[in-house]
């Protein structure tokens, strides 16, 4: 076992947007939908100094949510504020992420060809020929 020099949130779908989404007749209740997604964030020692971290990093976490709900962008919030995000999503801070499989861990860095590749095949998955 192992801990990891990083932190997590947690983010998880909020009243706007579960109110968005249904606007949209997008299905809010399919297997998890509302569960998290966990983004690795640095080490923090107080969640006041969590939230400083969050607050530099929210757009991207903002705009991948509503990606993955939505990739009509055309659809999302006009306004992409800390104070929007907050409404939009509940937050958790998980300050300790221990390892337990004992491997390397890896990354993959995610570049605009791959993120459309991606794309391409979701929606290969939703509308199948």
């Amino acid at each position: 076992m192992a801990i990891v020099n990083r932190c997590a949130v947690g983010i998880y779908p909020a009243a706007h947007l579960l109110a968005w989404a249904e606007r949209l007749d997008l299905d809010t209740t399919a297997g998890g939908a509302r569960e998290p997604c966990l983004y690795l964030i640095p080490d923090f020692e107080t969640n006041d100094e969590a939230e400083e971290i969050l607050k530099e990093i929210y757009e991207a976490i903002f705009e991948a949510e509503l990606d993955f709900w939505n990739r009509d962008s055309g659809t999302w919030p006009a306004e992409h504020t800390y104070s929007v995000f907050r409404k939009w999503f509940e937050v958790r801070f998980y300050p300790l992420i221990q390892d337990l499989v004992g491997e390397e861990i890896t990354a993959t860095e995610l570049d605009e060809a791959f993120m459309g590749d991606l794309r391409t095949a979701l929606e290969g998955l939703e509308n199948p020929s």
